[in-house]
Formats: C-alpha cells, structure tokens, sequence
C-alpha cells in the first residue's frame, strides 16, 4: 500500500496560478504601482522587497498616465532592472485604461484583489488616515506575493 503524498487538483491549480504570476512579475523586473483617482495618480517604483526607489505624483487623468509609465520605467532601468510590471486596485474604470497604456509599452500589468489590499493597509498601520502615498505602495508588496485577480 503506498501511503505517499499526492499533489491534488488544488496544489495543480495553485502553482499553475504561481507560474503564471512569476512571469508576469519576473526578479528582473521593477514593480510600479500606481494608486489611481480621477485626476491626481501617485506612482512608485519598487523593487521586489517593497523598498521604494521612486515615487512621483502626476496631476493627470488616467488616460494620460503614459508619461507616467515611461518615468517610471526610466527610472527602474537607471536601478538596474530590466522592465517593469505595473500594479494596481481593480477600482472603477481606471485600471482597465492603465493596462492598456502599460499593454501599449510592453509591459507586464496585475491588479491585487481589493480585500488583499484591505487587510494590507490595516496590517501596516492602524491609523486611521488614508492616504496616496500609503496606498501606492501597498500593490507593489502584493503584486510579488499574492495570485492577481483575473483582469
């Protein structure tokens, strides 16, 4: 009788899910995240420790956050990084204008789940304001850790 460990559907299902990810946010790359709002975006380039290497407000609309994109991806090539994987919260309509812009650059766009996010923000401090430059930062962390939502 062989009592040996079998890998199931879910564990399958799980690091298909993981390989996925990996290629999307590979080591080589930068991680932008990108708090989006209707007319003032904060930007941030991580590395994969969510140590901050640049961050930058642009007073724009979402449509416009190209020359965002190229900044940030300016300054993750001058850190040493290859590419850039854009990540965002899935919130209103922005994000699908943002994937597009990062799809027209080449580069590689997750959204991390919303309730993901939550909880991150409550585990980092428990103050009670919110603000852009917190939350810009919080996809970066994830976008390396967690199976994005399907986008």
């Amino acid at each position: 009788m062989n009592k040996a460990s079998q890998i199931s559907r879910g564990d399958k299902s799980r690091n298909t899910r993981l390989s996925r990810l990996r290629e999307l946010v590979p080591v080589t790359s930068a991680i932008v995240g990108i708090d989006l709002a209707d007319a003032k975006q904060m930007v941030v380039v991580c590395d994969h420790d969510s140590r901050v290497l640049a961050r930058k407000t642009f007073r724009v609309r979402a449509w416009d956050l190209g020359v965002a994109l190229d900044w940030a991806a300016a300054k993750a090539a001058r850190a040493g990084f290859a590419g850039v994987t854009v990540a965002c919260e899935p919130t209103g309509h922005r994000w699908r204008i943002l994937g597009q812009l990062a799809e027209q650059r080449g580069m590689a766009f997750v959204c991390v789940q919303l309730l993901i996010s939550a909880w991150a923000r409550r585990g980092q401090d428990l103050t009670s304001d919110k603000t852009d430059e917190k939350d810009a930062v919080v996809p970066p962390r994830f976008a390396r850790e967690v199976p994005p939502s399907p986008a």
